[in-house]
């Protein structure tokens, strides 16, 4: 790490913000992510932190959650449905109990001005709450479609 003049609080940091905005957020995403926190070594509550600092800027680039999305621009429609998408990710990486234990300094929804009921709204649910199987293996098979033919074909 001293070579690139990074410690490890910074690399969770700065994958978990390329993870939310530029990967598919899928089981093996969210496996990586658990993998790295855990090979991080870093505390929960530096953990709870930097989910909460991934917060504060997308809410001071992109504006808190908004729910009633009516009489916005398309353009505005589709940055506001953005952080609802974000908000979602971070909800669901936050409450991962192999990611991050929930103690008091966790405060996501705070930062995004999100009540429990929009939160309950907005949230993704675990895997082993999914009922409809098709639709989550579309959605694995979908993310493999971004890696290229597969070396058997």
């Amino acid at each position: 790490m001293e070579k690139t003049g990074f410690d490890m609080d910074d690399v969770v940091r700065k994958y978990i913000r390329y993870t939310l905005n530029e990967k598919p957020f899928n089981p093996d995403v969210v496996v990586d992510l658990i993998h790295l926190r855990k090979a991080s070594m870093l505390e929960d509550a530096e953990v709870a932190e930097i989910l909460n600092e991934i917060s504060r800027r997308i809410v001071r680039e992109k504006g808190p959650v908004v729910m009633d999305l009516a009489g916005f621009t398309e353009q505005g429609f589709k940055r506001k449905l953005a952080v609802q998408t974000l908000f979602g990710k971070i909800l669901y990486l936050s409450e991962l109990p192999e990611f991050c234990s929930r103690d008091g300094s966790l405060v996501v929804k705070e930062i995004f001005g999100v009540t429990d009921e929009d939160a309950d709204s907005i949230r993704i649910h675990t895997l082993s709450e999914t009922s409809d199987i098709e639709s989550l293996e579309k959605m694995v098979d979908d993310s493999e479609l971004g890696h290229g033919p597969s070396p058997l074909s």
